[in-house]
């Protein structure tokens, strides 16, 4: 028996630190609901924790973001579908132009209607915008280079549907010339330099009494007349008739890639994988080839009308590619969204196993260290009257 150092007390004295340290912990546990509070507990998995949340976050600002992409999509294919109302109706004006019970005056008539609405066409597709980004003006098109001529005048537009930039395009080539009727062929030049005819396009309305004149030929994208836009160069020839005043002219021209595509990001990294790119086209009167447009009197026996329902109906196959792109888009921007949030419950589930407190368990054992503790300080007390004993050696 001892007295100056007692051995009893001390494991008792160390025991009851040890269950201290341990209710402390579970307190904190119970008031946080939390099984890490500090580096301490587990280090590794409090880092592990860290960068989930990051990921978390990106995710979630992701889903916003792919939800405000469909929102201006939305928004382009409503200025779009307003254009096809448009362009519908121009089409019935056309048809009832052709009718020979129409006169001069009233085929005059609804021309001046159909021009009223190509300028509303116009001002669509400068006005639709999305937080002050105008979306149908062909700023978020491709382009084409090379694409400009002196030569009769004659110009090529890309057509609405140059926002599909994975597939071709409809081009709409417009010229002006003092003869009559025209065929405009439009090639496409393989490696080879051997030109493919891709599709031919007789048009009317150029007369002999204005140099001025213009007509407008269209070559629509779902039909064998169209563009290829993997970047291969293409031309077209005007050959005027009749053969008395036959007269060539030819272009070449490439398409080129936008330079300024919309780009959304839909993921929490800087890989390819998460962002989504689109293009969206021109979707005026000129890239819809019917800025020419009339429906008034004839030309070497065909009416100009007749011509005029042919435009519209190629301009609606452009309108409604151009939709066909962006319900592509749509889609997989749903799927994107409905990825993200599979992925965001699967990681919460995965974060949740490594930073939250099992509750049962730790009442349970919170329970158990109470005990522990009172009995500790039963047996500490113990231990400190040990040393007493000696008194009665002594006595």
């Amino acid at each position: 028996m001892i007295i100056n150092t007692n051995v009893s007390a001390l494991f008792a004295e160390n025991a009851v630190n040890t269950t201290t340290n341990s209710l402390s912990n579970l307190e904190q546990e119970m008031s946080t609901g939390y099984q890490i509070n500090s580096p301490g507990n587990n280090p590794a998995g409090l880092a592990i924790s860290t960068l989930m949340s990051g990921e978390l976050g990106g995710i979630n600002a992701s889903v916003n973001n792919a939800n405000q992409a469909l929102n201006l999509l939305d928004t382009a294919n409503g200025g779009i579908q307003n254009d096809v109302q448009i362009v519908t109706q121009v089409q019935q004006l056309a048809t009832q132009a052709s009718n020979s019970t129409e006169t001069t005056q009233d085929q005059q008539d609804l021309q001046n209607q159909i021009h009223k609405l190509l300028n509303q066409l116009d001002n669509n597709a400068n006005s639709v915008n999305y937080n002050n980004q105008t979306l149908l003006n062909g700023n978020f098109g491709a382009t084409l280079n090379g694409a400009s001529s002196t030569t009769l005048g004659v110009t090529v537009t890309l057509g609405a549907d140059s926002g599909n930039a994975s597939g071709s395009y409809s081009v709409s080539i417009q010229y002006n010339s003092a003869s009559n009727d025209a065929v405009v062929t439009l090639f496409t030049s393989t490696a080879a330099g051997a030109n493919t005819t891709v599709g031919t396009a007789t048009v009317a309305n150029i007369t002999t009494a204005s140099s001025t004149a213009t007509a407008t030929a269209q070559f629509v994208l779902g039909t064998a007349n169209d563009l290829n836009s993997t970047g291969s160069n293409a031309s077209f020839v005007v050959n005027f008739t009749p053969a008395s005043s036959a007269t060539t002219s030819s272009l070449s021209f490439s398409v080129a890639a936008a330079a300024n595509p919309l780009s959304f990001q839909v993921g929490p990294n800087d890989q390819p994988a998460d962002q989504v790119t689109t293009n969206l086209g021109s979707f005026t009167s000129l890239s819809l080839g019917l800025s020419n447009i009339n429906v008034v009197g004839s030309q070497n026996g065909t009416q100009n009308a007749s011509y005029g329902i042919t435009l519209a109906n190629n301009a609606l196959s452009m309108l409604t590619n151009a939709q066909g792109q962006i319900g592509a888009q749509q889609d997989q921007l749903n799927y994107t969204i409905e990825n993200l949030n599979t992925e965001n419950t699967n990681l919460q589930a995965a974060q949740s196993t490594i930073m939250d407190a099992n509750m049962a368990q730790v009442t349970s054992s919170f329970a158990k260290e109470q005990i522990l503790q009172q009995t500790g300080l039963q047996a500490l007390s113990s231990a400190n009257s040990l040393p007493g004993m000696v008194l009665k050696i002594l006595g």
